[in-house]
């Protein structure tokens, strides 16, 4: 095969993928965050694809106040439910619409990025309503601490090094504090010691969690990523 029909075929199933994820964003109703020119944010937008006789690629966002260029460049990330989608483009032009809606029309990507998100989500509890735990050793000894991050699989937390005492494969009782949700009692294991610096961060997994545990857990790592999400997709 000659060198120009390999990157034909290359650019071909290069644009079959983009195909297949803008498909993918579009058929999820994803909600879409756009940044123009590094400093005009959209948040909560949507990708259409325009069809007849001006056919092309829309954002629609809802009309904020301010100044809007004509052209620009975008970035664009797309939050799904299992998968993050990101791509660079251009801005085309920008119309306004019904119902304080405007429509960016945007130059078909020539490459999107997906990533997988992590198996069980984890966020990390917001400054003003930290989540706290009381982790009980088998020793019967007892720390109390804020964590670091929480999933429905586990959390983790740092301490200074003359504290502590875990190592990987300790099992522990967990008593945690959520914010809005109550205490939720855990029984887990110490899955990763990491020391840094004189700090030393510790990742526990869960091996017992109640059901109403797992809800509560949930729905607040739904409602902090809800949260996060408005300023910042959240990264893994």
């Amino acid at each position: 095969m000659r060198a120009n029909d390999k990157n034909s075929l290359i650019v071909l199933r290069e644009k079959n993928q983009v195909d297949r994820y803008i498909r993918e964003i579009m058929g999820q109703n994803m909600p879409v965050k756009v940044v123009i020119d590094e400093t005009i944010v959209l948040d909560d937008c949507r990708l259409v694809l325009r069809e007849g006789e001006k056919k092309g690629l829309l954002i629609e966002a809802a009309l904020a106040p301010g100044e809007y260029p004509e052209t620009g460049r975008a970035s664009v990330t797309c939050a799904g439910d299992s998968s993050f989608y990101t791509f660079g483009t251009k801005v085309l032009s920008i119309e306004f619409a019904e119902h304080r809606r405007m429509h960016l029309s945007i130059q078909y990507p020539d490459r999107v990025t997906k990533r997988e998100r992590r198996r069980h989500l984890r966020v990390r509890p917001s400054a003003a309503q930290p989540v706290s735990a009381r982790i009980v050793a088998s020793n019967g000894d007892a720390v109390h601490v804020e964590l670091v991050d929480i999933s429905t699989g586990g959390i983790s937390f740092m301490m200074t090094e003359e504290v502590s005492r875990f190592k990987s494969g300790d099992a522990v009782e967990l008593a945690i504090t959520v914010p809005a949700f109550g205490e939720v009692r855990a029984r887990a294991t110490v899955r990763s010691v990491v020391h840094l610096m004189d700090l030393t961060r510790i990742g526990v997994e869960f091996s017992s969690l109640p059901d109403d545990a797992v809800k509560r857990i949930g729905e607040y790592v739904a409602g902090r990523e809800r949260q996060v999400d408005k300023g910042l997709f959240a990264e893994d």
